[in-house]
């Protein structure tokens, strides 16, 4: 990867734009070659692009897998403090959790209400931007479950019904 920024940085230093364009796209065509063990080529048919499709699918279920297990895998880490004697790991998932809403909660409430300068309002709406994205919605993934995977899944059925109908 370090290759790759490198490459980048040099380019846009050059002001070399389309060698830059290039790396990124090359260094894209090999991950994802990678990933599917399929040569990627412009001339490709439609067994290839289908196969090409399958091995993509494969991998977007196996990522949505690993998400879906490290949940259970949570979920199941607090099944088993909740049936220790010590309160404070018995607790600990919900005083994390307090203590997260509490801190976006302020953090909203704060930059919604107060005057930021305008040289932090990039840095405010980061932190804004992290706080929902990240922490909010793992602690709502945590308590209620995600809706993502089936709608991603259904997204895909529906797209693949469509590609056979033509």
């Amino acid at each position: 990867m370090a290759p790759l920024i490198a490459s980048i940085v040099s380019g846009l230093i050059s002001n070399n734009l389309p060698k830059v364009a290039q790396a990124v796209v090359d260094k894209g065509l090999d991950y994802v070659q990678e990933k599917t063990g399929i040569e990627l080529k412009p001339d490709m048919n439609p067994e290839e692009v289908k196969a090409l499709r399958e091995s993509a699918m494969k991998h977007e279920e196996f990522k949505i897998e690993q998400a879906n297990k490290n949940t259970a895998d949570a979920r199941a880490m607090q099944v088993a403090a909740l049936q220790q004697d010590d309160k404070f790991a018995k607790r600990y998932v919900l005083y994390l959790a307090t203590f997260w809403s509490i801190t976006a909660v302020s953090y909203i409430f704060l930059i919604t209400f107060t005057n930021i300068p305008e040289t932090n309002v990039r840095f405010a709406d980061t932190i804004l931007g992290f706080l929902l994205g990240t922490v909010v919605a793992t602690i709502l993934n945590f308590f209620l479950g995600s809706s993502a995977s089936s709608k991603e899944k259904t997204e895909v059925l529906a797209a693949e019904l469509k590609e056979q109908k033509r």
